[in-house]
């Protein structure tokens, strides 16, 4: 059976509109996958609603009509990924593969230990995180796009944190993650650290926050491998996956 690719609008659709994909979705979609007129696609609306489509004109940008809503099943829990930002190019396979995973928010955080310094970063570091994002979207063909936030420092990301709020910590005693968000229910928010761990100031932070400190077991494991981990267990004990 020939794979029906998914592609992402920014506004809300009904059967029978029209629509037109964003100049990078176009490019991928002509350029690459050499989509031509009739050939069926699906299209996710800003609702999450997802939609049958065909296209209706190649050209600079690839025009579409939709046709039948296609059934989805809602996500049991909302995940916000805080991630402490590491060096090199591990930040685009974490971007990817939260994204992959399901993960609602991903937002890059300053902490003491970062490799990044604070205001190190460009927009267009961000903007290519959000692009990763997409595509990891459309790959694993969900019903919407990881939000990407711009990176800030953990104190002020707290401030606003809302639902159930873990930590994963290698500098002191934690939960199992795995019963650690047992009762939390909707929205959690899973932080992840630096590979030099968080300061004793910082953990003072996450725990007048009221933040539920847990461990992944003996293993000392790489800070992106950690976001990975935790996050299929979160998405595994939800039903997410698995």
């Amino acid at each position: 059976m020939k794979h029906i690719h998914r592609f992402f609008v920014s506004t809300r659709l009904s059967t029978g509109d029209s629509a037109c994909l964003d100049e990078d979705d176009s490019f991928h979609a002509s350029r690459v996958l050499r989509l031509k007129e009739g050939d069926a696609i699906e299209l996710a609306d800003a609702g999450g609603h997802i939609y049958t489509a065909s296209v209706t004109n190649v050209d600079r940008r690839v025009e579409v009509r939709t046709g039948g809503e296609l059934e989805t099943t809602a996500a049991t829990v909302a995940l916000t990924v805080a991630q402490s930002i590491p060096g090199g190019s591990k930040m685009d396979l974490i971007v990817e593969k939260l994204s992959e995973l399901g993960v609602d928010r991903l937002v890059p955080l300053f902490t003491q230990n970062s490799v990044a310094a604070q205001g190190s970063l460009s927009d267009r570091k961000v903007d290519r995180w959000r692009r990763v994002a997409r595509a990891a979207a459309a790959q694993a063909r969900r019903t919407g796009i990881m939000r990407v936030d711009r990176p800030r420092n953990l104190g002020s990301w707290l401030d606003e944190a809302d639902g159930g709020l873990i930590a994963l910590v290698t500098e002191t005693e934690g939960t199992p993650l795995a019963g650690a968000f047992q009762g939390m229910d909707g929205r959690l928010s899973l932080v992840i650290g630096p590979e030099a761990g968080f300061t004793p100031a910082e953990l003072e932070l996450l725990e007048g926050a009221g933040a539920v400190f847990a461990v992944l077991g003996p293993l000392v494991l790489r800070t992106e491998t950690a976001a990975l981990v935790a996050v299929s267990v979160i998405m595994h004990r939800a039903g997410i996956i698995g």
